[in-house]
């Protein structure tokens, strides 16, 4: 018997070592102990064992997952250069506990990644960053970088498909250039937004926050920065907006009417083509003026739009005043004869 569990041992060794897909956990050595000994010690055996996992591991690494509460951020980029080495074209990485982890300059070295995920990062790039080539998805939670890096970012990964941004600090102007781009959900804080995608089909926008803005580039000139925000958008199907967003956009009384976007140098600018949008989605609506002039541009830009959702009204707003924001809402002009308004 000892014999045939040493065989046995001695195989699986060989086996995981070269395994495609590794998912490590710190729960894993969680206990009902939560005293700070009992803290160190469940953190110093999963650094162990990743240590031991990324030295050992000798096939071709697919998948590389890691999940973490304890605070690694000393060995933090000794465990990225070592996984740099073994280039997966899958990363995810979710280590939440305390301040933000640095991203070390060794994993935008990674030529042949396909998916990342990081939550509780700071992202800076590289000087010689060459772009993730092969990317596909992009999935970034929690983070602080700057306008600069994150555009840069995005820019240089030609294949890209999804990009999800939630939860950023650092970033007032978010600039998103991604031709092959088909989803994008963005959720966060910042000032101004530029979305120059051309194949975009799905997207999702909410702000979280606008107490702080009072007064944002987008004022100046609103026709520009519709066409801007949404002129390129030309293949886009669903369309998911917070409410927060359009006060933003809309932060003035006089920007309410949909006259007054579009009554000077109209000819200048045109409305954009949604030409495939078929469903649109407001959440968190409060029946605000500003909402219903986006909702009434929507209807009138949409030659196929099939339904228009609104839906989580908020809990302070009145019936009265949904009441007279629906009947605005009906009486605008729809570029679709079968377009649907539905309230939720």
């Amino acid at each position: 018997m000892a014999v045939r569990t040493t065989v046995l041992s001695s195989a699986w060794r060989n086996v995981w070592t070269a395994v495609p897909d590794i998912f490590l956990c710190d729960c894993t050595f969680c206990s009902c102990n939560a005293s700070t000994k009992s803290d160190s010690s469940e953190a110093s055996k999963f650094v162990t064992l990743v240590d031991m996992v990324l030295s050992l591991h000798k096939g071709p690494l697919d998948t590389f997952t890691i999940h973490g509460t304890h605070n690694y951020h000393d060995v933090f980029a000794r465990w990225i250069y070592k996984l740099s080495t073994k280039g997966p074209e899958d990363i995810t990485i979710k280590l939440t506990s305390g301040q933000q982890y640095k991203i070390p300059s060794s994993l935008f070295s990674i030529s042949h990644l396909s998916f990342l995920y990081l939550k509780n990062c700071s992202i800076s790039l590289p000087k010689k960053f060459e772009g993730f080539k092969l990317l596909k998805v992009l999935k970034l939670k929690a983070f602080s970088s700057t306008d600069s890096d994150i555009s840069n970012l995005i820019s240089s990964c030609p294949q890209l498909d999804e990009v999800h941004l939630r939860y950023f600090k650092g970033i007032n102007c978010l600039s998103i250039q991604a031709q092959s781009i088909q989803i994008l959900k963005i959720e966060g804080d910042f000032e101004d937004l530029r979305i120059d995608a051309p194949n975009l089909v799905i997207m999702y926008l909410r702000l979280d926050m606008v107490e702080g803005y009072q007064s944002v580039p987008v004022q100046g000139d609103m026709k520009s920065y519709l066409k801007q925000t949404f002129g390129s958008l030309t293949r886009i199907v669903s369309l998911n907006v917070g409410s927060s967003f359009l006060t933003v956009i809309y932060p003035r009384p006089e920007a309410f009417t949909r006259k007054g976007i579009w009554d000077q140098d109209e000819t200048e600018i045109q409305a954009p083509t949604l030409d495939y949008l078929t469903m649109i989605t407001l959440n968190d609506f409060r029946g605000l003026d500003c909402e219903v002039a986006f909702l009434g541009l929507l209807l009138s830009w949409a030659p196929a739009l099939e339904e228009m959702k609104i839906i989580n009204i908020a809990e302070d707003t009145t019936d009265e005043r949904i009441f007279k924001a629906t009947k605005k809402l009906l009486a605008f002009p729809r570029a679709s004869t079968t377009a649907k308004i539905i309230l939720t």
